[in-house]
């Protein structure tokens, strides 16, 4: 099973409130980072946090590298406590993550063992926020960080990932388990935090 490490730092100012702790898809409901944690729990976890808390579920919570900032801060914080070598890595902000997305992530870690960080494609940027890591990754993945790293602001995720052996998954591999490409689609604001729980509901036929 895959190690499953969830970045949940977000300054989350588009939204206005921090939305790995948002009920999701209903107000009542419990808060959306189980549901990205429940959606590929067949294939990996148990789930370790990078965040601020726990958001009320109970795991395990990993502080940020203290010496970067931006996501890449958590992330390879947490790369470098995790037991496992291979690591699912994935946003807290994400209503549809596919398993079997995941799953074939981690078929090409396990067939090509060289590269250290496999990471979708998708409109010809990188997508890091779903992706599988090597554990062994953290050293150079911090280091390129530190190069990148700029007064105020942290680095960009996408380019971080380019300091490691990178292996990029080109659409044409990855559309065959997730068409849609749903398992990227984040809610950064109320606009999409409403449309991804008007899916849900629709997919539940109505019913909730």
């Amino acid at each position: 099973m895959l190690g499953l490490l969830i970045l949940a730092g977000g300054r989350s100012s588009r939204m206005g409130q921090e939305k790995p702790g948002m009920p999701f898809p209903n107000p009542t409901d419990p808060p959306l980072i189980r549901r990205v944690a429940a959606s590929v729990a067949e294939i990996a976890g148990p789930p370790t946090i990078a965040g601020p808390h726990d958001f009320g579920t109970g795991w395990p919570v990993v502080s940020d590298d203290k010496s970067l900032t931006g996501p890449a801060a958590g992330l390879i914080a947490g790369l470098a406590q995790s037991s496992r070598e291979l690591v699912l890595v994935l946003a807290g902000d994400l209503p549809f993550p596919s398993p079997l997305l995941a799953s074939g992530l981690a078929e090409i870690a396990g067939r090509e063992r060289g590269a250290q960080a496999i990471v979708p494609e998708r409109a010809g940027k990188l997508e890091p926020l779903f992706a599988v890591y090597r554990r062994d990754a953290a050293p150079d993945l911090r280091a390129m960080a530190r190069q990148l790293e700029r007064p105020g602001k942290g680095p960009s995720l996408r380019h971080v990932v380019t300091g490691v052996r990178l292996r990029r998954v080109a659409e044409s591999e990855w559309r065959g388990w997730d068409p849609e490409g749903m398992s990227f689609f984040n809610c950064n604001t109320p606009a999409e935090l409403a449309t991804a729980a008007a899916r849900v509901r629709r997919d539940l036929g109505g019913d909730r």
